[in-house]
């Protein structure tokens, strides 16, 4: 006993400690002692903030390439006319008019121009849906219009004297004709007495018709004319046979020509008054003859004698205006004093000045019906100038 008792004091003494362990327990290494972590610093690291660097610069260069990028308008605006032109204008029927088959194609576009708009959309309306093209407005459309809007407006007014049958109101040239038919209505006495001189005082009823188409006149741009008949003249046959035989001699004769080349040119001058205002016409009296001169700018191709688009149109203008004469017709071409080169057509500004005038009075007669035997052509070349070389 004692033995053992200093077995176990020795034990204890060299720090030994006996454990006991059940067969089930495993022992598990505690292994080496872990070390402190270091403390995390703040912030983002440094690969990152380089990297939005980098993100940040190449964004900034991005900018300066769109700022100094340049876009074309005008360029990017007539590439989309031109799409617009070749796939057309799409067609809006109304609600009211029943559709009606045709194929089983879609047929929802037609073959129209797109013409410039204030509105963001072109569409084209039509009731007709038959219709295989679109009827473009024109001039002539638009004063027909006008023409028979204040055709209405004057009849209107002057229901009364038409139900009397004291006018008569019609369109003539685009304009608002007012015909005086009775005889009481301008003065004078009826056929059935004598009347001495040419006509009496105005009658009152002439006078409310007067005032009737004035005040029409104010609320409109259409000229409005107011005429007599032979009946509605106030003349007497002693009267008319006086007037007859005035104008039968020399001197009546020629007083009645110069008053019709008057009325003419005060006419033309009228139907080509904003032509003469911008300088695309200018017209003239000589003697008897009413001379038209017409701008060379953009009339013909240098070296040419194909009539352009634009000339074209002011000489439609021209032919209407001079279509009421029943005078003849002198087309004169000229050309400056530069040769022309030589080619298989025009050999000389000679030969260029006559096809050009040709052209001009070919023009004439086939939009605006002249008599080819009413209109002739002449060429000068460069001997008759009209302007300096370096005014166009």
């Amino acid at each position: 006993m004692a033995e053992e008792d200093d077995k176990a004091s020795d034990k204890a003494a060299e720090g030994e400690e006996e454990v006991e362990l059940n067969w089930w327990e495993e022992v598990i290494d505690p292994g080496p002692p872990k070390e402190d972590c270091p403390v995390c610093k703040s912030g983002a690291p440094g690969w990152m903030a380089t990297f939005a660097d980098m993100a940040t610069l190449l964004m900034a260069f991005f900018v300066l390439l769109l700022s100094f990028a340049e876009m074309s308008v005008p360029k990017y605006k007539q590439i989309a006319g031109s799409l617009k032109a070749s796939f057309g204008v799409k067609r809006i029927v109304p609600t009211i008019t029943i559709e009606t088959a045709r194929s089983i194609l879609v047929d929802d576009f037609s073959p129209a121009v797109a013409e410039p708009t204030v509105m963001r959309n072109v569409r084209q309306r039509s009731d007709d849906i038959t219709q295989p093209n679109v009827v473009k407005k024109t001039e002539e459309k638009e004063a027909d219009f006008k023409t028979k809007k204040a055709y209405r407006s004057v009849e209107e007014a002057l229901q009364e004297e038409i139900d009397q049958g004291q006018v008569k109101v019609r369109i003539e040239d685009n304009k608002v004709v007012v015909e005086l038919r009775d005889n009481q209505t301008s003065g004078g006495k009826s056929d059935a007495s004598v009347a001495q001189g040419t006509g009496g005082p105005v009658s009152q009823a002439t006078i409310d018709i007067a005032a009737k188409v004035v005040e029409v006149q104010a609320k409109m741009s259409t000229e409005v004319q107011v005429r007599k008949q032979k009946l509605a003249s106030g003349r007497s046959k002693r009267g008319s046979e006086s007037e007859e035989s005035a104008n039968k001699s020399p001197g009546g004769q020629t007083n009645k020509i110069n008053q019709d080349i008057e009325n003419q040119y005060q006419n033309i001058k009228s139907d080509l008054s904003k032509d003469i205002a911008k300088g695309l016409a200018a017209v003239e009296k000589v003697g008897d003859q009413i001379k038209v001169r017409l701008a060379s700018q953009g009339s013909f191709v240098s070296g040419g004698a194909n009539l352009q688009p634009e000339f074209a149109a002011l000489l439609g203008r021209v032919g209407k205006s001079l279509s009421a004469s029943k005078g003849k017709m002198r087309v004169e071409g000229h050309t400056d004093n530069v040769p022309v080169a030589y080619n298989g057509r025009f050999k000389s500004n000679w030969d260029l000045s006559a096809q050009r005038s040709a052209s001009v009075a070919q023009f004439f007669i086939n939009e605006s019906g002249f008599k080819e035997r009413n209109v002739t052509v002449a060429g000068f070349a460069d001997t008759r100038p009209v302007a300096r070389n370096d005014s166009a």
